[in-house]
């Protein structure tokens, strides 16, 4: 179909805000997309079905948009595709005149290729290419995508084991997470034409969870090429070819079809037309729908009709011809077992849609007694057509055949022979026979059991209207104060009285309305629990819940945060606090990869924190079991087979004395988070494009998409918070009198002991949501669960860059001056900034503008880091206060300390305002909510980051102590201090204050003490 098209004009919108609606479409190169941003944004609202995300592309080392995880496909697919040099997201917007009507439309994705054409795509769901509206919008596009040169494909739904092996592989796109020298011996290694198996078994020096990632690796690059059309197995192939990978492209679309669902349902519909309800019996037999010329098949979506049969070598073929007189050959197989094609049945018979039951839910029904009698009736059947009671002659009872009933005798007397016996009419027997011939034993049911017409369930006989009006009323009430059942029953009255006339409708008693109310809230609930309960209920989907299915350890990352219901010790007034608990999670295998305790609300520091446990875990505790401890690798002891490889980890451990860490070190690939503020932060969003972390935001007010984790929050509530001092409950009616005045831990107490139960309770003990599907019924615990993902999908090793932490911290950008940066209008200096004084940047974008990244920590603004671009090493940059500061001081602390000293003095410093606030908190002088969660934080003994010395940090490089060190060096030997001499004690850090030491908190007070007779005149 061609369409009668203007002048096309496109629309870019760059990455500095600016928007370019102007350009030629005929004309616009395709280097113009390079520095543009999606044309649209996220578009969020509660009930929506599709997931919107980001994914991080590996041909475009960054974050690329989508918004569904159809779209997702099609980004996979372009990822693998090496002919692929860049996938831009809505990259424009096309405009232009269609049958004298302006017309506008955004492709989804713009795929530039190396040795191609640029590939326009348009991502749809291969049933809504023949609705006239979306066949319309996509067949102009199309045509003026095709003008200038360019390709344009429809992607649908692509095949489901091809699209698993691809997610699974996907896993294994970022580079920097393999090592190099394995990936080079596997590649000079001959493996083309062995299988999958014996090539994750040809390197016994390495550990085989590390070959099994390295070849998957290399699966992904097309390195090894295998077929990938079945789930992949240890017997696939690995060949040296072109991949080849089937997709759901397609260059032509389908002919729109007018109302093609009502036609469909109106032919089905009118098969149950000429169909006699029978009084009783149930459905047992099927019948068969022939399929010959003339036959019309529902395939793909469009309506076609059978032209000729015949047979090939591959089997029976059939020549169909579909609405744009299109023939083409289809295999009869498919047609009837693919699922893709169904028969249009256009005669009578029994369907699936019949109103009788099946035998089996019919002969369920009957008690005992009615049973017996069934089948005392076919007996009789049996014998009367057959002459035997069991229907068959090699099983005969005493006596059969009987003389009346014998194979010889006419039909006629054996009915008048068996009516006579049982007392019924010859009618009555004929009736049976022919019921029994239909449906077996379920034909020789009268009726049941009295269960009404079968819709109305449990409330019997009552009338519908009755039963939609109180649903009505009870819906209405969704987003309201709840309801009492006598509230209900009285407003049903007079609204049916209203909607259908006075006495139209028979009220029912008052105990049978309450009765028919019992029913409904088991279907709409609305009296027994809470309004938010109900609400949730209320917000399910109609259909099946569909949810992202993890395969392998890492793949989703789930992070959230809740308030805890247990009350915490503030460390600054000693009363009580809320505390919020931020979690991750890792779905595959329910392993809690991070945990961190905040006061009063969250920030996206603490979610970088989280995040930051997982690829760093938590160091043991002391005194935890050995087996509740991880090794520092992350993987635990029992899932290797070579003692080898752990020989110098144990060995470490042993010198050390550590006992491991509190849980698994992953490398995520995704993220599943709500859209709290710090979530979807631009903090947490730049930390995980620079980490390549694909990003997928839940649906709104839809917790079930992170099920999971919200099911750890009420198992860690049963099973540990309402054990310690200080639990609330998780809601006011269950809350104690003064449970806050219980409150005993500390902050970093709870944090502590969350984190130990976990790892000695939660860790080992068996889920019921984790399955192994090849071996239904075993109970799995996370960490067996864990296990069980290395050894099927390897171990990606997290990157052992001690620098590591500084990823996690927040970029500002800023200009370098001769005297330093400046943040928050603190300044700050170092060496590090030698040779970049007064230089614009070479970063470019719309945040960069010449300017320098500098990496702040937000709880301790004394230091902030800065990377070298010629050594590609990290340099502590110092804040000019930060000598005076005995502790770190957070962004917040500083700003409040400003504020809460101008109110005093008229030109306070820095260190006046620090001062100031430290009393302010130290006295308890009037605090504020504000004041109190910033004096909260400042009070957490623990950094949220390891963050390794820089070079800055080195107290060698102080000038006086380089030029000591330089003397010393002048020294011979005999003159230099033997520091492991007599006498001489090592240096074991800050030496603790008198306070500190166990004698003296506990000893009594020394007569010639200085706070001896402190109290003496009190």
């Amino acid at each position: 179909m061609s369409y009668v098209l203007g002048e096309v004009s496109m629309g870019l919108r760059h990455a500095d805000g600016k928007i370019d609606e102007d350009r030629l479409w005929p004309i616009a190169g395709a280097d113009v997309f390079e520095p543009s941003v999606p044309w649209r944004t996220f578009r969020w609202w509660h009930g929506q079905k599709h997931y919107s995300g980001t994914y991080w592309s590996s041909t475009m080392r960054d974050h690329v948009v989508y918004e569904s995880r159809l779209e997702l496909t099609r980004l996979l697919y372009a990822d693998f595709d090496q002919d692929v040099t860049a996938v831009f997201a809505q990259p424009f917007l096309l405009s232009t005149t269609v049958d004298d009507r302006i017309r506008r439309h955004v492709p989804d994705f713009l795929v530039l290729r190396g040795k191609d054409v640029p590939l326009v795509v348009d991502v749809k769901p291969r049933r809504l290419l023949t609705r006239p509206k979306v066949n319309f919008a996509l067949g102009w596009a199309r045509e003026v995508v095709l003008s200038r040169g360019w390709d344009f494909e429809v992607w649908c739904e692509p095949p489901e084991a091809e699209l698993a092996n691809l997610r699974f592989l996907a896993g294994y796109r970022r580079d920097w997470l393999f090592d190099e020298d394995l990936l080079v011996e596997i590649r000079e290694a001959d493996l083309y034409g062995a299988s999958l198996g014996d090539a994750f078994r040809a390197f016994p020096h390495h550990p085989d969870w590390r070959v099994r990632a390295a070849v998957l690796r290399l699966l992904w690059c097309q390195h090894f090429v295998t077929d990938l059309a079945v789930p992949l197995s240890e017997r696939h192939e690995l060949r040296q070819a072109p991949a080849a990978v089937t997709g759901s492209g397609k260059r032509d679309l389908p002919s729109p079809v007018e109302d093609c669902e009502q036609d469909i349902d109106a032919a089905e519909g009118g098969t149950t037309v000429h169909r006699r309800e029978p009084r009783w019996g149930g459905h047992v037999n099927g019948s068969a729908v022939r399929v010959g010329v003339g036959t019309r098949l529902k395939y793909d979506g469009e309506v076609v009709t059978v032209e000729e049969m015949f047979g090939s070598a591959a089997g029976n073929e059939v020549l169909v011809r579909d609405g744009r007189s299109c023939r083409f050959r289809l295999s009869l197989r498919e047609v009837l077992a693919s699922g893709r094609a169904a028969v249009i049945p256009d005669g009578r018979g029994p369907g699936s849609d019949d109103p009788r039951e099946t035998a089996s839910i019919l002969l369920a029904q009957l008690t005992d007694e009615e049973l017996e009698a069934v089948r005392e009736r076919a007996a009789h059947i049996n014998e009367v057509l057959y002459g035997f009671r069991s229907g068959s002659a090699e099983c005969p009872e005493p006596g059969e055949p009987r003389t009346p009933y014998v194979a010889t005798a006419p039909k006629l007397q054996r009915y008048e022979a068996k009516a006579a016996e049982l007392g019924v009419s010859v009618r009555t027997i004929k009736r049976w026979v022919r019921a029994f011939h239909v449906d077996q034993e379920a034909g020789l049911v009268h009726g049941g059991p009295d269960r009404g017409d079968g819709t109305m369930g449990g409330l019997g006989r009552a009338d519908p209207r009755w039963v939609e009006m109180a649903l009505e009323i009870m819906a209405e009430h969704g987003k309201d104060s709840q309801p009492t059942r006598a509230k209900v029953i009285r407003s049903v009255g007079p609204r049916l009285a209203a909607r259908y006339g006075e006495d139209e409708v028979k009220l029912p008693t008052r105990a049978t309305a309450y009765r028919w109310l019992e029913e409904l809230e088991r279907r709409k609930p609305t009296f027994r629990l809470s309004a938010k309960r109900n609400r949730d209920i209320a917000a399910r989907p109609p259909g099946a819940y569909g949810k992202l299915r993890p395969t392998r350890p890492g793949e989703y990352l789930l992070m959230d945060t809740t308030r805890l219901d247990v009350f915490a010790m503030d460390p600054v007034t000693l009363k009580w606090v809320q505390a919020e608990l931020t979690v991750a999670m890792d779905w595959y295998d329910r392993c809690v990869t991070g945990v961190r305790v905040t006061p009063v609300s969250t920030q996206s520091i603490d979610v970088a924190a989280v995040l930051f446990q997982t690829y760093r875990p938590r160091p043991a505790g002391r005194d935890w079991p050995s087996w509740a401890a991880w090794p520092d690798h992350g993987i635990p002891r029992t899932a290797f087979v070579e003692r080898k490889a752990l020989e110098e980890g144990e060995g470490d451990e042993k010198v050390s004395g550590k006992k491991g860490a509190a849980g698994p070190a992953l490398v995520p690939e995704t993220i599943v988070v709500d859209h709290g503020k710090p979530f979807i932060s631009e903090h947490i969003t730049s930390v995980c494009q620079r980490l390549g972390l694909s990003i997928q935001p839940a649906r709104l007010r839809t917790g079930r998409d992170k099920g999971p984790i919200e099911r750890l929050f009420k198992t860690l509530r049963e099973g540990l918070l309402e054990s310690l001092p200080g639990y609330k409950g998780p809601d006011v009616f269950s809350r104690g009198e003064r449970p806050e005045d219980q409150a005993f831990f500390f902050l970093h107490e709870l944090e502590t002991i969350i984190r130990e139960w976990v790892a000695c309770v939660y860790h080992v003990r068996p889920h019921d949501g984790l399955v192994d599907t090849r071996v239904p019924g075993l109970r799995l615990s996370p960490s067996m669960m864990f296990e069980h993902g290395i050894a099927r999908a390897g171990y990606i090793e997290v990157p052992r860059d001690p620098a590591l932490g500084f990823e996690f911290l927040k970029t500002q950008w800023r200009p370098l001056h001769h005297y330093g940066v400046e943040i928050r209008k603190c300044r700050y200096n170092g060496e590090g900034l030698d040779g970049y004084r007064g230089e614009t940047s070479p970063y470019t974008g719309p945040k960069a503008k010449g300017m320098w990244p500098i990496h702040v920590d937000p709880d301790n603004i004394n230091y902030v880091y800065f990377r070298r671009l010629d050594t590609r090493r990290w340099h502590t940059l110092e804040w000019e206060h930060a000598p005076a500061m005995k502790f770190p001081i957070s962004g917040q602390a500083i700003e409040l300390a400003r504020k809460v000293a101008g109110k005093k003095y008229r030109f306070p410093d820095d260190e006046t305002a620090v001062a100031a606030l430290l009393e302010r908190w130290h006295l308890g002088l009037g605090l504020t909510m504000a004041e109190r969660r910033i004096a909260l934080r400042q009070a957490r003994e623990q950094s949220a980051f390891d963050l390794p010395d820089t070079e800055g940090d080195d107290i060698r490089a102080l000038p006086s102590v380089a030029r000591i060190l330089a003397d010393e060096g002048a020294l011979g030997p005999e003159d230099v201090e033997d520091p492991d001499a007599d006498g001489a004690e090592p240096y074991e850090g800050p030496v603790p204050s008198d306070d500190d030491e166990d004698d003296e908190l506990d000893g009594r007070d020394a007569a010639d003490d200085f706070y001896a007779d402190a109290l003496e005149d009190a």
